[in-house]
């Protein structure tokens, strides 16, 4: 995954090709553009707070077991952007000039889970919202509530391309913590039967994007791809073993 192959893959755009059409239809190693599609985006909570002993049911899961379930059922994230503010300038006769002073950077992510059976993502979340604030006494349950370090959370986000492992965005997420207890979502009409999909927003500090952010996602793609495989290959022993019935390679053969 080496970055001359991610910075070259534009050479043929800037070198001014269909600059007048715009039409890109050719596989031609030249001139061919591959698009950038949207859809292939994965997360990874990095550092993570200690609400474990908050937890009201599955209160075996640990650390890992908790980021690890939300990055397997994250369907959507949107991440913040920026806006760059301007100074006006007045001259004669009503001209006016500008010169940019700020950036603007919202501080809000918001992020899809589709829930499963034992309300795992609510369960997560309404720790979380717990810790920092207890609904029965209104105080912070975190071992040390002066430490921001130990109720917030900084997570990887990235995209890639349709293989799931070349990076095209990267950014590190810190200062996280959820804005919203999703208990609201819990209340229920006999005649509506239908899948339960949580939508959380979650405060941040800064969205890291640099190159360092770009290599620590590119290894976490690399690692959850390898991990993916690995997984369907031992999959398929425990069926050949337990079945009796040929991989899907030696079938093929």
């Amino acid at each position: 995954m080496a970055r001359s192959s991610f910075t070259n893959s534009f050479s043929h755009l800037t070198a001014g090709d269909n600059q007048f059409s715009r039409r890109w239809g050719s596989n031609d190693g030249r001139t061919a553009v591959d698009p950038y599609l949207s859809g292939y985006h994965f997360i990874h909570f990095q550092h993570w707070p200690d609400f474990k002993s908050l937890l009201t049911v599955n209160k075996q899961m640990s650390a890992g077991d908790m980021k690890r379930a939300l990055h397997s059922l994250c369907t959507s994230v949107t991440i913040p952007g920026a806006t760059l503010n301007k100074a006006e300038f007045n001259g004669l006769g009503g001209t006016r000039f500008f010169y940019p002073t700020t950036a603007d950077w919202d501080n809000t992510v918001s992020m899809r889970f589709t829930e499963v059976s034992g309300a795992v993502v609510h369960n997560i979340i309404h720790a979380w919202v717990k810790q920092i604030s207890d609904y029965r006494t209104g105080v912070n349950m975190s071992a040390s509530p002066t430490s921001k370090n130990n109720f917030t959370a900084s997570m990887y986000y990235w995209t890639t391309k349709p293989d799931g492992v070349s990076v095209d965005f990267h950014s590190l997420i810190t200062g996280m913590f959820p804005t919203k207890d999703p208990t609201d979502q819990f209340g229920h009409d006999l005649t509506t039967v239908d899948k339960v999909e949580l939508d959380i927003d979650f405060s941040c500090d800064v969205v890291w994007q640099e190159e360092w952010t770009y290599d620590a996602c590119a290894r976490w793609a690399s690692n959850y791809k390898e991990d993916s495989a690995s997984w369907t290959q031992e999959t398929y022993g425990i069926m050949d073993s337990q079945l009796g019935t040929a991989s899907p390679s030696q079938s093929n053969s």
